[in-house]
């Protein structure tokens, strides 16, 4: 018998709120990381060169996609982070159980992520200004998006810095399951990134994954690949959180 009523949705709010306040760092972290994609940016994704009658024509192309790769990986290393014991054991601050923690981390992870996905796509939009600026060439050409388009991106760019955050989150549990994993995974992605690459330098599984999710044309297919896969991810993750023993 308690002597007050503790509501699920009371415990998360909480629990979201202090972790908002204790991993502030992560946003500061957001910020250095995507800096460092624009000074690396700053190069040119893509460079052409040619040279005919003595003229020559040097073609640099600028975009916010390494931003953007920054930005995911920001995201894939900081959910799993969160799932470290340290982290964790902040929770039992309050009175709380493995769903509210990670309710309140998948909270946190979504908000994460839709400041992520629109801050990068601000970033690669800033690069192309500071370049304008920065090349005096004479020849600059800049590229134009309507309000819709960038709205579009920003919405894009969310869902992939969501998925590799869930998919962070999954392997961060899957870690604190058995540190096994951490062996086991790490062996397999680099062993079949050495291993299994075929005559074209290509690994063939990582280029379906991504061809799977880049090249969809539809919006609505690539939100439904990204919604279902993030689900798998998460239920996942709850599921085998709640196998763990209290503290573990």
């Amino acid at each position: 018998m308690f002597l007050t009523d503790v509501k699920l949705f009371d415990i998360v709010k909480k629990q979201f709120v202090y972790k908002l306040k204790a991993f502030i760092s992560v946003f500061s972290s957001l910020v250095i990381i995507q800096v460092i994609g624009m000074l690396l940016s700053m190069n040119g994704i893509s460079n052409y060169y040619t040279d005919f009658n003595g003229q020559s024509l040097n073609i640099s192309i600028y975009n916010g996609n390494l931003i953007i790769i920054f930005t995911m990986i920001w995201a894939f290393i900081s959910a799993i982070i969160m799932t470290t014991k340290a982290y964790r054991n902040d929770d039992f601050v309050f009175i709380a159980n493995r769903m509210s923690s990670n309710i309140s981390n998948m909270c946190f992870l979504l908000l994460a992520s839709f400041v992520g996905g629109i801050t990068a796509m601000l970033a690669g939009i800033l690069l192309k200004v500071v370049m304008f600026f920065i090349v005096d060439e004479g020849n600059v050409m800049l590229t134009m998006i309507s309000f819709q388009e960038l709205l579009l991106g920003m919405i894009v760019s969310m869902l992939y810095v969501l998925l590799f955050a869930s998919l962070g989150y999954l392997i961060g549990i899957l870690v604190q399951v058995s540190k096994w994993f951490a062996v086991i995974i790490s062996a397999l992605f680099f062993g079949y990134a050495f291993l299994g690459i075929n005559k074209d330098g290509e690994a063939p599984l990582i280029v379906e994954i991504f061809t799977f999710y880049a090249m969809e044309s539809s919006f609505g297919f690539f939100l439904l690949k990204v919604i279902l896969a993030v689900c798998i991810f998460l239920f996942g993750s709850m599921f085998l959180s709640n196998k763990m023993e209290v503290r573990q």
